[in-house]
C-alpha cells in the first residue's frame, strides 16, 4: 500500500488537480480520522459537527442545524434522533409552535465536548502540519469565503 501511495502522490505532483477534488480528499479524509476517534467515545463523527453546534447554540432548532450546515433536514432529524437515544440531548417542544423543538445538551453530551474538541484540535494539527499560525488564520479565511460563495451561488441559481 505504501507503494501505491507514493506512485499516487508522484503522479498527483505533477497534475494541477482541481479544486473540488482536493476538497474531496480532505472531506473525505476528515470523516475517516473523525469517525476513527468518535469510536473510542461511542458517537459515529457524524454526530461531531451537531454536537459542537448544540454545545455553542444551546436551545438551537432541527432546521437551523440543517441551515446552518447545508444538509438535508431528514438526515439531522435521524442524526438527533440518534443522539437524543443516546441521551446526549433533549428535545424540548417550541411554545408556539409544538411542531418545532429546541435541542441542548444533557449533561452527558456536555461531558463529551471536551474529547471532541481534543479530536477537533488533532484533525487540525495533522491537516495543517507545515503550516504557521498566520497561513492557518488565512486558509481559514479563504475557505470561509469559499463556503459563503458557495451558498450564495446555489441560492441564487447560477
Amino acid at each position: 500500500m505504501e507503494d501505491i501511495d507514493l506512485h499516487l502522490r508522484n503522479k498527483m505532483g505533477d497534475l494541477e488537480i482541481q479544486l473540488e477534488i482536493l476538497l474531496s480528499i480532505i472531506c473525505r479524509n476528515h470523516l475517516v480520522f473523525t469517525n476513527r476517534k468518535a469510536k473510542r467515545l461511542n458517537i459515529k463523527g457524524r454526530h461531531i459537527p451537531c454536537l459542537m453546534l448544540i454545545s455553542n447554540c444551546p436551545g438551537i432548532t432541527q432546521d437551523e442545524i440543517a441551515y446552518i450546515h447545508q444538509i438535508d433536514k431528514g438526515f439531522i432529524a435521524r442524526i438527533v434522533k440518534e443522539l437524543e437515544d443516546d441521551e446526549f440531548l433533549c428535545r424540548t417542544i417550541d411554545s408556539e409552535n409544538r411542531r418545532k423543538y429546541h435541542i441542548s445538551l444533557t449533561e452527558k453530551g456536555k461531558d463529551i465536548i471536551p474529547r471532541i474538541k481534543d479530536i477537533d484540535e488533532e484533525w487540525k494539527e495533522v491537516v495543517c502540519e507545515g503550516l504557521n499560525e498566520d497561513e492557518i488564520s488565512k486558509l481559514m479565511e479563504f475557505m470561509k469565503l469559499l463556503a459563503e460563495n458557495s451558498i450564495e451561488k446555489i441560492r441564487n441559481r447560477t
